[in-house]
Order: structure tokens, then C-alpha cells, then sequence
């Protein structure tokens, strides 16, 4: 086991969080300009996997020691704390870039002891250690976001459902698929993630953005209004709470409260069992449950939704909605669970082989 680094450790999370930004669509701040970009591309652009992965890893190691001679190999560089790590997490990720080596360091035959190593006397990263050395810190944070992007554009995911014609994903069949997937066991995972992928598709169509939240995020700790939020050109439109617990009746002046502090004149909540509840399955019902909140609150049934959305949608579209899904469970920032992303895909597996040759 390597000697543990506390700035390569550092450097190894601060990497992995940029490329889940940029996974979980973050746009580039700034693009590197003229010699750095050029630098840059052609360590991305190497023919060796190791020295792609290292140079983003030293890309995000200057950033967090400031004592680093831009030259020298870190102590902890290998191991479960340094390049073991960044390239398993990258895998997990399923980024391609690095071609799922495990061990850039081994690769690369920094093994044992490595202080006579240095960087600016290899031909495999002179020109980045020294292009590096020469930055302005903002130019060196640029430097390391640009790496982390062009790592997160090249992930690849295997979509859960193919290529399938207007002829199979009719309303129909649509309506069944949705609903094994609404009801596989998520912890609300998979049912959230269900209705932003609705949103997400036939919101586009109007140029509006969705953004979708972890189950288990903190809305004050994020500044977040609820777990699914719709904007128009940055400006926060709509707020969606999704749930299939079955005390959120108990949760309205929360709700309430959420939606003045977004300064939204209404909010949904898309919940389960709403259609059976007696409280709620009628006009009249739901009037008296919602009124004494003096707020103007949607309550609607989530399988109500997914009969709206089949119909509106294309099957094109909903071929789109099963897989940003699917995209949306694969992020390990929204879940990365991988117990409830074989379930999904299970699920969708068993839909396909049920339909007639």
C-alpha cells in the first residue's frame, strides 16, 4: 500500500467531482486558450492510456499542493488512495478515455521509490509539468476543468432499450413498460428519476432545462426547492416533489414552505395511490385537504401522469425517456446504485422479450 498523501487524495476527489459536473451537464466556465489547449489536446491525444489518466490527475494535483515542484513524482501517487482509485471511480463512471486501466502509476513504472523520477525529464509530460508551472492560478484551475470535461465527454453508457419502432412502443405497451418500472423497489430512485425523464424529454421541446436532485438531498444544503425543478432561461418556473412515501400528507406545510421560498404561485407534488385515497380521490375531497393551506398546490397521481405522457409523446421520445432514466440512475451524484440500475434494466430486458415476433 502507498504512503497516503493527503493532496493526492484531494486531488483524486476534486478530479472525480469535476468530471460528475460535467457528467451532470456543468458547461465549461472558461476554455484554455492557444499553447495550453494545444498542450492539453495532446496529452488527451497520447497514445498511451496511463499517460492520458496521469496527465489529468497532475492537472488537479497542482491545484492542491502548493508546494509541488511541478516535476517531482507525489509520494502516494499508487495505490487505493491515488491512481487505483481515480481509475476505478472512472470506471464505474464509464468514462472510455483511459480505456479502464487500472494503475497509471504502475503503467508507467513509478514503482518504489520514486524520487529520482521526475517529469520535466520525460518526454511524456515535459511540455505539460512546464506549461503547468508557467499558469496564473485561474489559468491552472481552467486547465484542470478542461481535462475533467473532455474525460466526462467520453462516457458511454450501453442504453437499456434499443432502436424500437411506433409499432412497439404504442400507448399500450408504453403504459405497461412504465409501470414495472414505477414499481420496482427504489427507495423512491427509480420513480423520480422516471418523471424527470418525462419532463426532461417534453420540456426540451419549449427550450426549458430540468435538473434533478439525489433521493436524499438536503433542499436547504443545496439550495434546492424540490426534487425536480424546471427553468426557463435560468429562472425556476416550476418545482415538482416527487414521492411514493406514505406519510408525505404529513409533509404540506414543508411543501408550503418551499414554494415561498421560490416564489412559486403553484406547486405539484406527483405522488402515489392518489386516485385510492380517500382524502384525495375526489374533487371535493382533495379541496378540503389542500384548502386549509390557502396555497394553490397540485396533488397529482403519478400513474396519471405516466397515462398523460404516454399518450403526448412519441414513441421516439419515449424510447428517450426510458433511457435518460437510466442515465439519471447511472450518475453516481443522483444514484450510481448498482442493486436499483439492474433492477431497471432487468425490468426493461423482460419488457422487450415479451413483446410477439
Amino acid at each position: 500500500m502507498s504512503t497516503r498523501n493527503r493532496f493526492v487524495e484531494e486531488a483524486v476527489s476534486q478530479a472525480l467531482g469535476r468530471v460528475d459536473a460535467f457528467i451532470d451537464g456543468e458547461r465549461l466556465a472558461r476554455i484554455p486558450k492557444g499553447d495550453l489547449r494545444a498542450v492539453l489536446d495532446a496529452q488527451l491525444g497520447h497514445g498511451s492510456n496511463s499517460v492520458r489518466l496521469a496527465s489529468l490527475f497532475f492537472t488537479f494535483y497542482q491545484l492542491q499542493d502548493a508546494a509541488w515542484d511541478f516535476s517531482s513524482i507525489p509520494i502516494g501517487i499508487r495505490g487505493k488512495w491515488g491512481d487505483k482509485r481515480l481509475a476505478n471511480e472512472l470506471n464505474l463512471r464509464h468514462i472510455a478515455l483511459h480505456n479502464s486501466i487500472t494503475a497509471f502509476g504502475e503503467n508507467l513504472g513509478w514503482k518504489g521509490n520514486v524520487s529520482a523520477a521526475r517529469l520535466k525529464g520525460d518526454n511524456r509530460f515535459n511540455r505539460l509539468a512546464g506549461m503547468l508551472e508557467s499558469l496564473a492560478p485561474e489559468q491552472r484551475a481552467t486547465a484542470a476543468d478542461y481535462m475533467a470535461y473532455r474525460f466526462a465527454e467520453t462516457r458511454q453508457l450501453v442504453a437499456p432499450l434499443p432502436p424500437v419502432g411506433a409499432d412497439v412502443l404504442t400507448y399500450a405497451r408504453a403504459r405497461l413498460l412504465f409501470y414495472r418500472l414505477i414499481g420496482i423497489p427504489s427507495e423512491g430512485n427509480v420513480q423520480q428519476f422516471l418523471i424527470a425523464g418525462f419532463l426532461h424529454v417534453h420540456r426540451r421541446r419549449f427550450g426549458h432545462e430540468i435538473r434533478t436532485h439525489h433521493v436524499h438531498a438536503s433542499d436547504k444544503f443545496d439550495a434546492t426547492f424540490s426534487d425536480i425543478e424546471e427553468f426557463r432561461e435560468d429562472v425556476l418556473v416550476s418545482a415538482y416533489e416527487v414521492t411514493v412515501r406514505p406519510d408525505w400528507k404529513n409533509r404540506v406545510s414543508d411543501f408550503r414552505a418551499k414554494m415561498h421560498g421560490a416564489g412559486l404561485r403553484k406547486y405539484i407534488i406527483i405522488a402515489s395511490g392518489v386516485n385510492s385515497d380517500d382524502q384525495l380521490a375526489t374533487p371535493t375531497a382533495m379541496l378540503r385537504f389542500i384548502e386549509p393551506y390557502a396555497q394553490d398546490i397540485a396533488v397529482v397521481d403519478i400513474l396519471d401522469v405516466i397515462n398523460v405522457f404516454s399518450a403526448e409523446l412519441s414513441a421516439d421520445e419515449l424510447r428517450q425517456v426510458v433511457n435518460q432514466t437510466y442515465s439519471f440512475l447511472a450518475s453516481p451524484t443522483l444514484c450510481g446504485r448498482a442493486d436499483i440500475i439492474e433492477r431497471y434494466t432487468e425490468a426493461v430486458s423482460e419488457w422487450l422479450d415479451s413483446i410477439p415476433d
